[in-house]
């Protein structure tokens, strides 16, 4: 009888061994992640953030150069417009335009013309020629 109870004892040792070890895991304790893995993400999540104020950037310089460009085209056609008008003045005061009814107001015009157009042909920027554009950057797929 002893030796029955024991192989009882034994069988249901074994039995209830069996099932504790069969059993899943308990899923209290989370899974830590790699932090290798957290730091990629946020470096892919920064780098996307750094494409698109890049992206913006070279816009924005884009448009700064077209208006540079135009401003130059401006005053340099200005600068023109001013030495153009600096030769009609001497070419009318040789035709006679100082001489009438009241010569010297005729001749302060004329002097007041001058020093506007000489003011505005002084310091008059030169831009050399444009560069051309870096390429655009390819884009790439993530495998």
């Amino acid at each position: 009888m002893k030796s029955r109870i024991g192989a009882v004892v034994v069988v249901l040792a074994a039995l209830v061994g069996g099932l504790a070890f069969s059993q899943n895991p308990p899923a209290a304790r989370p899974v830590a992640q790699d932090p290798a893995l957290d730091r990629i993400t946020k470096l892919e999540t920064d780098l996307a953030a750094a494409k698109l104020r890049i992206e913006a950037l070279a816009s924005e310089v884009a448009d700064t150069q077209k208006k540079l460009a135009a401003t130059v085209k401006y005053v340099d056609q200005q600068a023109q417009a001013a030495d153009a008008m600096v030769d009609v003045l001497e070419q009318s005061e040789q035709a006679g335009f100082t001489f009438g009814i009241n010569p010297d107001s005729r001749h302060i015009l004329l002097r007041g013309w001058r020093e506007q157009l000489f003011a505005a042909l002084q310091n008059v920027p030169e831009v050399e020629a444009p560069a051309t554009p870096p390429p655009a950057p390819k884009r790439t797929r993530k495998p």
